[in-house]
């Protein structure tokens, strides 16, 4: 396990500082360590104060992870004052081979200064020429330059001269640049530019993220050059999939909550694909109804047909076989998966549904088992509702739910003109729709 250090602004809303640093960490696989140099007091509205660190505590700190962590590489975020700066430059100075990125975080959004104007002269002065990357933005660099830089052939003259001044690489982010998103990275000797689409949205803690990004590729063993292209790259997607948490202010974008979506998507695929091999295994053909079974499995925190996914062409009786068309997909079947959504309305661990052939003996066979049954009458159906695509599925178990104290694991139908009944079974994931099926059949 590789140890990566952050020293910056604690920001209590997560869009920024050390807390959004150790999050992009441990989503890579890393342990994040961390030492804050400010309360950053804010929100989802922005900054509303600074308090700094008291120096005492704030070098006890560094101390102790000096020489008993060994540290596989180092971000530097707001460093607030001076005094801060010139700590930080010692225990830098005591590190071996460990990649050094500094995000020379001037003010916040709203104007707000994380640091002061002489820890920004002795962060130029003893820092810069320590560190193997800064991350300007625009703003900052014109800040450390002393004149505005605004379009691209000014972010090349500006990541020049600041290479002067001692880090090895410079990275100006210019997210704020008229046109399109346009980011640029100078390795000392070749520019290499990134153009991105724009995203309308005001997202929080972008160059934190980013910064802390290029750091951990580069501790995987990513050369800086491909760790930048690799950052642009996710850096989109998170941009894209980024979120509020209230009803209004800045977004957020989260990579550990990115990775365990990905992680439940993969989750749910891989449980269809043994549910059926299982189903393959035990030829449950007659349970199968003559317009054909799906399987469901809906994503924990699934909100809309497009989180469940089932199979396309369905599962099918093929000479006394059971056949299943296709692989697994997300948003593969609306009327199963309708299912589904409705129900973890009000059972959210029920996440899997199967529709079957209506047989009594099947029906009865599952009370025998102690199993939840519960009849909807289709006849009962609004009119309205017959004549919506789609409506009927919803309105179902939307009908049957309401009156539910505990989850049914069965809600069947006798069906009705044109329709055929239909046994739709519920279960917590595949595995366990499987096991009820074989209860059924037996």
């Amino acid at each position: 396990m590789k140890n990566v250090l952050s020293i910056a602004g604690h920001d209590p809303s997560n869009g920024a500082g050390i807390t959004r640093d150790l999050e992009v960490f441990a989503a890579f696989g890393l342990h994040g360590l961390s030492v804050p140099t400010s309360l950053v007091i804010q929100g989802p509205d922005g900054v509303h104060d600074v308090y700094p660190i008291p120096v005492e505590p704030f070098m006890t700190m560094l101390d102790s992870l000096g020489g008993a962590a060994q540290i596989s590489g180092v971000k530097i975020g707001a460093l607030a004052d001076g005094v801060h700066v010139e700590r930080v430059v010692e225990f830098v100075e005591g590190l071996e081979d460990a990649p050094v990125v500094l995000d020379p975080i001037i003010a916040a959004k709203n104007g707000t200064r994380l640091i002061t104007d002489d820890g920004l002269r002795r962060l130029v002065e003893s820092l810069f020429p320590l560190v193997d990357l800064v991350t300007p933005n625009l703003d900052e660099a014109a800040r450390i330059l002393g004149a505005p830089v605004e379009d691209e052939e000014g972010m090349k003259q500006a990541a020049t001269v600041i290479a002067t001044m001692g880090p090895k690489r410079v990275l100006i982010k210019g997210g704020h640049l008229a046109g399109a998103p346009t980011d640029l990275f100078f390795d000392g000797e070749e520019f290499h530019v990134f153009r991105k689409e724009r995203v309308d949205r005001e997202v929080h803690g972008t160059g934190c993220t980013f910064s802390s990004l290029v750091l951990a590729f580069v501790v995987l063993g990513y050369p800086f050059t491909e760790a930048f292209g690799e950052a642009e790259i996710l850096m989109g997607r998170l941009l894209g999939e980024s979120y509020r948490i209230s009803d209004a202010g800045y977004f957020y974008a989260s990579l550990a909550m990115q990775r365990s979506l990905e992680a439940g998507r993969y989750e749910v695929l891989r449980s269809l694909k043994a549910a059926a091999a299982r189903l393959e295994e035990l030829n449950l053909v007659e349970l199968i109804p003559e317009v054909q079974m799906n399987v469901g499995y809906g994503l924990r925190e699934a909100k809309g047909t497009e989180d469940v996914a089932a199979f396309p062409g369905r599962i099918g009786n093929a000479g006394g076989k059971v056949c299943i068309k296709g692989q697994p997909e997300f948003g593969a079947s609306s009327h199963v998966a309708q299912f589904v959504i409705t129900y973890m309305k009000y059972y959210p661990h029920m996440r899997a549904c199967v529709n079957l052939r209506f047989r009594e003996r099947f029906v009865r066979k599952a009370k025998e088992k102690g199993m939840s049954v519960v009849f909807f009458d289709r006849k009962g159906e609004p009119d309205r509702l017959n004549l919506e695509e789609g409506r009927s599925p919803d309105y179902l178990p939307e009908e049957v739910l309401r009156a539910q104290k505990s989850p049914p694991d069965i809600i069947y139908d006798a069906g009705d003109v044109g329709k055929e009944p239909i046994i739709r079974l519920f279960a917590r994931n595949p595995k366990e729709l499987i096991e009820k099926m074989e209860m059924i059949r037996s």
